[in-house]
């Protein structure tokens, strides 16, 4: 019986279809804030000034109430498509997304500004296809 090798273009197909999904379930978009490099100043080295923010537009997302943690604060889960964060990540030379995800300043939900918890990854075929964020108040 011969041996068929994998699909070749199965993993793009995944990402294209779980940002179709996003869509479908009526998907708003997430804002995530991220630190721009330090100019070189003094100020900006020391701390003393607040780092300058860009606020990136991600869509298709999913944005989902949790149950509050036990101190009361409020969690969601933020579902995010590969192939959305994807153009975001490039655009700001990112490799390893998750790792970039934690280190941004957070998410902008509703005017406030949420922070990151956790990132969970979930793939097929070797690539991923969506993003899970956790954030808190």
């Amino acid at each position: 019986m011969p041996q068929f090798g994998l699909i070749q273009g199965r993993g793009c197909a995944v990402r294209r279809a779980a940002d179709a999904m996003l869509r479908a379930l009526g998907a708003t978009q997430m804002t995530l804030r991220v630190a721009n490099p330090s100019s070189g100043d003094t100020g900006s080295q020391l701390g003393l000034e607040p780092p300058a923010a860009e606020d990136v537009q991600i869509a298709p997302a999913l944005i989902e109430m949790l149950a509050p943690q036990t101190n009361g604060k409020r969690r969601f889960e933020i579902v995010v498509s590969a192939k959305a964060l994807q153009p975001a990540a490039e655009s700001y030379g990112v490799v390893d997304v998750p790792a970039w995800l934690l280190q941004a300043q957070g998410i902008v939900h509703h005017d406030r500004l949420l922070r990151v918890d956790s990132v969970n990854i979930s793939r097929f075929a070797g690539q991923d296809y969506l993003y899970h964020i956790i954030v808190t108040e």
